[in-house]
């Protein structure tokens, strides 16, 4: 065979290999296959179940027991449909929400009534002295609060004395822990200016007073019977 003849039949056996082999399918079409979901049965989207109502009603009146049911019906659900409806999600966020408001209001309610609470002990505590100062009425308005500065002779200046003393001592005792110091201090200050008295046979009837004056003045007991007196 010639060389020309040779180079011909090459050219004749590529022709029939290329003919040969398979055509390539178009890329775009192979996509557009892949992506083609239409063979497919369709997923059915499960009912919302009675529970999960259930769930969804009981997180709006009963946030705690709702999120609990709710809780068990996506469980329930999820195992037998391998889905959680829109519904059970609802009330999950919904229950979570308000679990956590009414969590909040408890602790702000139980605080404020405790203090509530305390302060209606302090006022039933503060009975017994307010009905002791009722007894000398507007004795809270005078300098003192009635410590005796009339012009009398020693003797009986004295008795008054020890008697304001007695009569704060006695106030004191009544008194709840919260006006109790205040109180004490006015009965203390009265057996020293009474002590003083003894001890010298004198009376700085001017400066007892404003003595007396300064203590029952930073007692804050008009304030406090305001407050707690009725």
């Amino acid at each position: 065979m010639e060389l020309g003849d040779t180079g011909q039949a090459q050219r004749e056996r590529g022709t029939f290999d290329f003919a040969l082999q398979p055509a390539q399918p178009d890329r775009a079409e192979a996509a557009r296959r892949a992506l083609d979901f239409s063979d497919r049965p369709p997923r059915v989207k499960p009912k919302t179940s009675v529970l999960e109502w259930i769930g969804l009603v009981l997180a709006v009146i009963a946030p705690p027991l709702g999120l609990v049911v709710t809780i068990v019906a996506r469980i329930v659900t999820r195992y037998r449909n391998h889905w959680t409806t829109t519904v059970a999600k609802a009330a999950t966020v919904i229950s979570v929400i308000l679990t956590l408001v009414l969590a909040a209001g408890t602790v702000v309610y139980s605080v404020l009534a405790e203090e509530q609470a305390a302060e209606d002990r302090v006022f039933a505590s503060a009975q017994p002295l307010c009905e002791a100062l009722a007894t000398t009425p507007g004795v809270l308005d005078t300098p003192g609060y009635g410590w005796p500065i009339e012009v009398a002779a020693l003797p009986q200046t004295l008795d008054a004395m020890r008697a304001y003393q007695a009569r704060w001592t006695e106030l004191t005792a009544l008194a709840p822990d919260a006006a109790k110091a205040n109180l004490g201090a006015i009965a203390d200050q009265a057996a020293v200016l009474v002590a003083a008295v003894e001890s010298t046979q004198a009376i700085d009837r001017q400066g007892n007073l404003s003595k007396m004056a300064a203590v029952t003045g930073a007692s804050g007991l008009p304030t406090w019977v305001e407050t707690y007196c009725d």
